[in-house]
């Protein structure tokens, strides 16, 4: 029995075509973090397992929605991925008979309209179709991966996974990453924050992005992508700064707008 988890947020434009592609599977389940929009109304149509969490760690939404299955394999998928037939009946033979406990699916990457091939986006192996007996959780608040027993396969066909589809989804998205990536390195005590460590981060990952991933060399797409992924990363670091600083910067301006008042304001 193979069981499908989703965790989804705000997902409505994206979320029917996902669960289209993995309806003929024994079991959906839908995890969702707090969406307003019509994402459980449409799932509502594919499943009636369909659960409300609260959460900002990514590891604890998925090993929740792990809690919910039933299945003897788990397969999870992202609201912005697709399984492809070819990878449907792969699977399908897969969960029949496996001595492996877990599977890496490659990912063809679909960038703003056109699917990408250099870097870090091929083959872009994701762990995602695990033995449940063998499951031992997702680890990780951001980036997360999942931990098992046994030994581990590599799928013969791939997902489609459909991401930076414009530039508002980009930027939140990264904003929102940001918060947890600079949460993390705040409370790993990482070193303060200073001018030219901003500038050695951003010459070293503009470095990073650009030559090391390739992506200056991989036209135009190739190059926005680049420094997106620099600008991300760089704001991480930003957040980072504002937690260092003792003191957060609404209080700072709440500060100065006292002063001016009970100084009739004089600056």
């Amino acid at each position: 029995m193979l069981s499908v988890i989703i965790i989804t947020k705000n997902e409505e434009e994206r979320i029917k075509a996902c669960l289209e592609s993995v309806k003929w599977a024994d079991e959906i389940i839908v995890v969702d973090n707090g969406s307003g929009d019509n994402t459980l109304k449409i799932a509502k149509q594919y499943t009636n397992k369909i659960f409300k969490v609260n959460f900002e760690d990514f590891s604890a939404w998925r090993n929740e929605a792990f809690q919910k299955s039933s299945g003897d394999w788990i397969l999870f998928v992202d609201p912005d991925e697709r399984i492809l037939e070819p990878l449907k009946n792969e699977i399908t033979e897969i969960i029949k008979a496996s001595d492996f406990s877990a599977y890496a699916i490659s990912r063809k990457n679909i960038i703003f309209g056109k699917e990408v091939r250099y870097g870090p986006f091929w083959p872009d192996w994701v762990i995602r179709l695990i033995k449940k007996r063998d499951f031992e959780g997702w680890v990780g608040k951001v980036h997360e991966y999942p931990k098992f027993k046994g030994t581990l396969g590599y799928s013969k066909n791939s997902l489609l996974h459909l991401t930076h589809r414009n530039l508002d989804q980009i930027v939140l998205k990264s904003l929102a990453w940001s918060k947890i990536d600079a949460s993390l390195r705040f409370d790993a005590n990482h070193p303060r924050m200073s001018g030219w460590r901003f500038l050695r981060i951003f010459i070293s990952e503009i470095f990073n992005q650009g030559i090391v991933r390739r992506g200056f060399l991989s036209g135009t797409i190739g190059i926005i992508d680049c420094l997106l992924q620099v600008f991300s990363f760089y704001m991480t670091y930003v957040r980072l700064w504002e937690m260092q600083q003792g003191k957060s910067l609404d209080s700072a301006y709440d500060d100065i707008d006292k002063k001016l008042l009970e100084s009739n304001f004089r600056y």
